[in-house]
């Protein structure tokens, strides 16, 4: 009940804000060349062929979707609440700054890969949320500390805006032990240069992230993750 509640309440925002009528429909896909490319590990362990899955799943509602200029992408938007009755199987989460098992496990990877590559093509980020902890040490850690995205399904969304003037849509390659996200477009993309910077408190790491943009500074995040 709390879901669905959060779920009208979301809706309701969007709605008043006019947001809802931006966002991106599943209903249309079109094939683009890439420009932009971006791949993260996936760890093995004995849920991963679950994440896999799951991941799999989750790609099948957003590859090739065309995001015309102006159009917003809402992560929770396209991909449906991950329930087995959706599909989706049971993976490791981060649940209330403890690692469980939860239906959907390892779509965070898919929000955060999402999210880095899009830094990374300047587009306009209208609404991430980082982990809680930081869980990887130097040695584990397979994507810059603050390069994250969490998302719960009626809660936390990741979603940004195509701020080109022409379309633009994502293509996924889902390897043994790896992933790869295409951003495609018809016209060449340029990477803006990305700052992390990362300061160890003894509680925990304060991350600014701090994006260039053909020579214009833009701040876009600062965030704390508690040690694990």
């Amino acid at each position: 009940m709390r879901i669905q509640l959060r779920v009208f309440y979301t809706l309701a925002l969007d709605i008043f804000s006019f947001q809802y009528f931006s966002f991106v429909k599943k209903n249309k896909a079109i094939p683009l060349p890439p420009q932009i490319s971006m791949s993260q590990p996936i760890r093995k362990n004995d849920f991963s062929e679950n994440k896999k899955d799951n991941l799999r799943l989750a790609i099948l509602h957003i590859e090739n979707v065309e995001i015309a200029p102006s159009q917003i992408f809402s992560f929770w938007h396209l991909i449906p609440q991950p329930t087995p009755q959706n599909g989706f199987k049971k993976g490791r989460n981060l649940v209330g700054n403890t690692l469980a098992l939860d239906y959907g496990g390892g779509l965070c990877q898919l929000s955060g890969i999402l999210y880095h590559l899009v830094l990374e093509a300047g587009l306009e980020i209208l609404e991430r949320h980082p982990h809680s902890l930081d869980i990887y040490n130097e040695t584990t850690r397979y994507t810059p500390l603050g390069s994250d995205a969490t998302v719960v399904y009626g809660h936390k969304d990741l979603r940004f805006r195509n701020n080109f003037k022409f379309p633009i849509a994502f293509q996924f390659e889902i390897l043994e032990e790896e992933i790869w996200l295409h951003l495609c477009a018809e016209e060449k993309i340029k990477k803006s240069a990305i700052e992390f910077l990362v300061e160890k408190k003894r509680e925990g790491k304060a991350v600014k992230v701090i994006r260039t943009i053909n020579d214009k500074v833009e701040f876009c995040s600062e965030d704390f993750y508690k040690n694990m």
